[in-house]
């Protein structure tokens, strides 16, 4: 089986109180937060679920964890537990781009999740290109023999594992 690779990042930092609009995003240079280090959590953010991914201290593996309900006011809260139940020092948040590279209305969405994420976190996040992850994510669940049930109950977890594998593939630079 092939799998769909996008390696493109498209990395910010968002300080409290920063300019996190869409103007102010395009002007980020192309390169990774300087602060963000291992190990990492990844967020495939949908307008229904966030997909929920870590990885390991060396950033050998990539896993899925969970799915937090998106419509639940308090899911930036319960991710915060998360990030310290896995120690996590940097946030990938999937960006859903148009499979053009220009951002449409699920990237602005995805912007705004973070927006409201930093209102309780303050860890760097980096957005990673996410075009065909869940796709990818898709292909490997059914791979494993599992059911149009069980993949749909693990697809959003798994798709974060991918969005941060191709972060992670991306950068090699942080296991060193």
């Amino acid at each position: 089986m092939t799998a769909a690779f996008c390696s493109t990042t498209d990395p910010v930092t968002l300080a409290p109180g920063a300019d996190a609009s869409p103007d102010a995003a395009h002007s980020v240079p192309d390169s990774m937060p300087e602060h963000i280090q291992l190990p990492l959590i990844a967020l495939d953010i949908g307008m229904k679920r966030i997909g929920v991914a870590v990885c390991d201290r060396m950033a050998f593996s990539c896993r899925g964890v969970t799915c937090l309900h998106r419509r639940d006011q308090g899911w930036p809260r319960q991710l915060l537990k998360l990030i310290r139940e896995y120690g996590s020092r940097g946030i990938v948040a999937g960006l859903p781009k148009n499979m053009d590279g220009s951002e449409g209305v699920q990237a602005a969405d995805a912007r705004a999740a973070i927006r409201e994420l930093k209102t309780v976190c303050s860890l760097p996040v980096a957005f990673q290109d996410e075009r065909l992850s869940t796709w990818t994510a898709k292909e490997r669940l059914f791979a494993q023999g599992l059911n149009e049930k069980r993949v749909k109950a693990k697809l959003d977890q798994t798709a974060a594992a991918v969005i941060l594998e191709d972060f992670l593939s991306a950068h090699p630079e942080l296991k060193t």
